[in-house]
């Protein structure tokens, strides 16, 4: 793809990068709703899409969640949805959301996002994430990246809740036919970068409305907290930088979070083959791998 991201908001915006028209929108119209406002301007926001991203698909997603948005400005909604375009992002609560704070609505994208935009970089041939369970087993004994310095075998006899509670989330990418880094974060390490990065959750701590998607689905950020520090093993693609500037929750930590270590796995489940390790699949496999690695969201 030749054209870069201003190029593309330019060409869909007639040069202007926050509203779609020349005047900025500030208010609905007498008996208007914001369902009729998105279907009279859905082309804009759909001619930034990348080629890739499917139009109509897009366009249904925005307006799946123009409901919780009936009491935000046009103007914030436009500028999220625009936002959501840019990078391709469907507003889906997985890939992107948009969350109202107030009367304002508000770009997030979300950890299914970066994996789609590492996923745009040439190198990188497939990203995985996925949750551990206090009962099933695991190891990490970093070494050089290699796919034996990681095993996770979920309980698969156990139902999921019985399972046990999730205590780590894990994500790593194949690059070039080799597996980066694991990254390995637990739920208080998710909480130190919740308190010292994410200014949502800060206002509506001392706001007391405790709406942040930290306060709402605080699962989902722990997984893209995860995937935020895979970012420093991935190759950065120009896309995955511009949205690391656009997110709140940026992370600019330069360090990997300590090693953790978990249930020591047996000589002879070591020695399996690589076909049986269900979260060291070869390259070109799924992003995520839900149903083996215990990922929920």
């Amino acid at each position: 793809m030749t054209d870069s991201l201003k190029d593309r908001v330019k060409a869909a915006t007639g040069g202007d990068e926050q509203q779609p028209e020349q005047q900025p929108v500030t208010d609905l119209a007498v008996n208007d709703t914001v369902r009729q406002w998105l279907q009279r301007r859905q082309t804009y926001f759909t001619d930034a899409l990348p080629r890739h991203v499917d139009k109509a698909h897009f366009a249904a997603v925005a307006l799946a969640c123009m409901e919780k948005l009936t009491g935000c400005t046009p103007a914030s909604i436009n500028t999220a949805l625009l936002a959501c375009a840019r990078f391709g992002l469907e507003p889906d609560g997985k890939h992107a959301a948009i969350i109202p704070y107030g009367d304002q609505a508000t770009f997030q994208p979300m950890y299914e996002g970066y994996i789609d935009l590492m996923y745009r970089h040439p190198r990188v041939d497939s990203v995985h994430f996925g949750w551990i369970r206090e009962k099933d087993q695991w190891d990490y004994t970093p070494t050089e990246p290699s796919p034996r310095d990681f095993f996770h075998k979920p309980r698969v006899d156990l139902a999921e809740e019985e399972r046990g509670p999730v205590i780590l989330a894990y994500a790593f990418a194949w690059i070039d036919g080799r597996r980066s880094q694991v990254i390995i974060l637990n739920r208080s390490q998710a909480e130190k970068i919740r308190d010292k990065y994410s200014k949502a959750y800060k206002k509506a701590e001392r706001q007391q409305k405790y709406d942040s998607p930290w306060h709402t689905d605080f699962d989902a950020m722990w997984a893209k907290s995860a995937v935020l520090r895979l970012r420093k093993v991935v190759p950065t693609s120009t896309e995955l930088a511009d949205l690391l500037q656009d997110d709140d929750d940026f992370d600019d930590e330069q360090t990997a979070p300590p090693v953790i270590r978990g249930t020591v796995i047996s000589r002879e489940d070591q020695d399996q083959p690589a076909a049986s390790w269900p979260t060291t699949a070869q390259p070109g496999s799924a992003a995520q791998d839900s149903s083996e690695a215990g990922a929920e969201l």
